[in-house]
């Protein structure tokens, strides 16, 4: 290829450039358009945020839909903010797993506040400091995490769920050293380092294991201390300036964490919609079964169910179930209605989409 047919491809390589730009600004501005049409309203829609990337993933052609989703993802989170600023409060430091989930679900273009727990974030939201939460649910190695339940059941009724999304917990072993024969101090989280018990043993039997309070602080140990590494996600090594020596280290070979959007919007009616509910029933034999079976007459699937300690009440019990079905749906609503007859209390925490992972 001679220089004057590359100079003539980047020419129109650049005039793409600036008509993608051109579209970016067009849309930027039909953005701020529909914020003021919303005015006070929620401006954050899972469902149709959803229903606008899977369209034009089917729509492309020639390009990775990982790619499609990742872009307009990060071209609608930028729309949102200049619509209205998003807030959103996620467990910290920065680079944590619910960090990289805010990214995944929302994109880049949010604040984001990091709190200590799962209540802490309840809290914001109920206060209004933040009008979005993001809280581990499930993770498919350790379990229900106990922490958000009880935290749902003490949160004023206001706050539902928003929406729920997974991702993947891959780990790493992140450095500034060049060379994994180096490392003599890995620093992690305890569950990280069961999460790794075969990999470390194979790999690294000599060096000497430190717990950390998370991930994203290891990462900041293994920065600063000589011949050391952190086992974190790919997020906090990176913005630790850490190097990847090693990726996909856990033993397991799928280990993912469901997270769920909390807010005080909620969402749309959706044909994929889950719903959550929590309820307590009298101490009596039968009274748990009587209140299921009317999810179980209306053919719903249920997705999880998990008992946790009723305060003040001693071996007594509320319970938490997410099935498949939106609460606006005409068999949901029968069901949950013949169910309030049958139970203490019910309360519906939310019907919501289910947010793909770029």
């Amino acid at each position: 290829m001679s220089n004057e047919d590359l100079y003539a491809l980047r020419q129109r390589i650049e005039s793409v450039d600036e008509g993608m730009l051109r579209l970016l600004e067009e849309r930027v501005k039909l953005a701020k358009e529909i914020g003021k049409v919303k005015g006070g309203d929620c401006i954050y829609d899972p469902v149709r945020e959803t229903e606008v990337i899977e369209r034009l993933c089917r729509l492309a052609e020639g390009l990775d839909p990982r790619f499609v989703s990742l872009l307009f993802r990060e071209v609608i989170s930028f729309c949102r903010s200049v619509q209205r600023p998003t807030r959103v409060a996620c467990m910290g430091p920065e680079g944590s797993f619910s960090h990289e989930a805010v990214i995944s679900f929302l994109g880049r273009f949010v604040d984001v506040v990091f709190v200590e727990n799962p209540a802490e974030v309840f809290d914001y939201v109920s206060k209004d400091k933040a009008g979005i939460g993001v809280v581990p649910v499930e993770n498919t190695t350790e379990g229900t995490v106990y922490s958000t339940l009880d935290a749902f059941a003490a949160a004023e009724p206001g706050i539902s769920v928003m929406g729920e999304g997974q991702i993947p917990i891959r780990l790493v072993l992140a450095s500034m050293e060049e060379d994994m024969a180096n490392i003599e101090e890995v620093y992690s989280h305890p569950q990280p380092f069961g999460q790794c018990r075969n990999w470390l043993y194979k790999n690294l039997p000599g060096a000497r294991q430190i717990p950390t309070s998370s991930t994203s602080f290891a990462a900041n140990l293994a920065r600063t201390t000589k011949k050391s590494a952190a086992i974190c996600g790919r997020l906090a090594a990176e913005l630790s300036g850490l190097k990847i020596l090693e990726e996909g280290i856990e033993d397991q070979p799928y280990n993912a964490t469901r997270f769920w959007l909390i807010g005080r919007a909620v969402a749309r009616p959706s044909e994929r919609s889950k719903t959550s509910i929590l309820f307590n029933v009298a101490h009596k034999p039968g009274t748990l079964f009587q209140a299921l079976e009317p999810l179980y007459r209306a053919g719903l699937n249920l997705t999880l169910i998990q008992s946790r300690p009723l305060p003040g009440n001693p071996f007594e019990y509320f319970f938490f179930v997410d099935f498949e079905g939106d609460m606006e749906s005409q068999n949901v609503k029968e069901a949950l209605n013949i169910m309030k007859s049958r139970v203490e209390r019910l309360r519906i925490l939310g019907s919501y989409p289910q947010i793909k992972r770029v």
